[in-house]
């Protein structure tokens, strides 16, 4: 009988973490719409992303107040920024400013690759909507990361604005931001876009160097808020329904 029981008891215990770290997984951040509310932090290591990456994530723009919101940005001296509206697409401080307005109060998929010396490439939904030449260097390393604003610093001339600047306010949606260490075809870019924001597409990419579930164990300041997204509950619900099935045979 205590065998059984343990064994029971562990069970449960195993059920219990696979539901929490499966939720965890699924989780989504909804950021405030003043300059206090973003998450920044110090990567552990960019060198991955030092001659190419592709950066990928699901947006909802929210009636946007700032004039050209900010969803990634990374320092010193706009290394990179990935924008909401379409006019950030920025590495090396060169942007590619689309003038094609991206959805709004909806989820899209977006992603940037870029590769030095060869090309800055984005894509809404699976699509390439834009691309441009990219210089020849390496990225920059021992900067911050900034989701949801601009990186409160500035360089030697001044030119990265303050967060005590509205204009690059997010006050949106964020999910599943994830950096690649590689440039992702355009195929691989479109399944991952097709599979759609439920799937875990993105973790069979052995590249994937910055992860979702690490940036959610970062320090947030202000209103930024877990949920899991309602296009997503039922799948998650799935999967619990489909390990407590799996206990249930044993």
């Amino acid at each position: 009988m205590m065998p059984f029981l343990f064994s029971l008891i562990y069970c449960l215990h195993i059920l219990g973490s696979f539901a929490a770290e499966e939720e965890r997984a699924y989780l989504a951040l909804s950021f405030g719409k003043t300059t206090e509310d973003y998450i920044q932090f110090t990567p552990s290591d960019m060198s991955p992303f030092q001659s190419s990456f592709t950066g990928c994530a699901w947006i909802k723009r929210q009636n946007d107040d700032g004039r050209n919101p900010v969803v990634l940005d990374y320092e010193p001296v706009n290394e990179i920024i990935m924008g909401s509206d379409g006019y950030w697409n920025c590495v090396h401080d060169r942007n590619l400013a689309l003038s094609r307005k991206f959805p709004e109060n909806m989820w899209f998929h977006y992603c940037m690759s870029w590769s030095a010396g060869g090309k800055k490439i984005i894509y809404i939904n699976g699509g390439e909507v834009g691309s441009t030449s990219a210089l020849s260097r390496n990225l920059t390393m021992g900067g911050e990361i900034c989701l949801g604003n601009a990186v409160n610093s500035r360089d030697p001339g001044n030119r990265v604005q303050s967060r005590a600047d509205p204009i690059f306010t997010f006050g949106g949606q964020l999910y599943k931001l994830n950096l690649f260490s590689e440039v992702l075809s355009s195929s691989e870019i479109r399944q991952m876009s097709e599979a759609g924001m439920c799937s875990s597409i993105e973790k069979k990419h052995e590249t994937r160097a910055l992860k979702w579930e690490e940036i959610l164990r970062e320090p947030r300041y202000g209103n930024v808020v877990e949920f899991v997204p309602p296009e997503c509950v039922s799948y998650l619900m799935t999967k619990v329904e489909k390990m407590i099935n799996l206990f249930k045979e044993i």
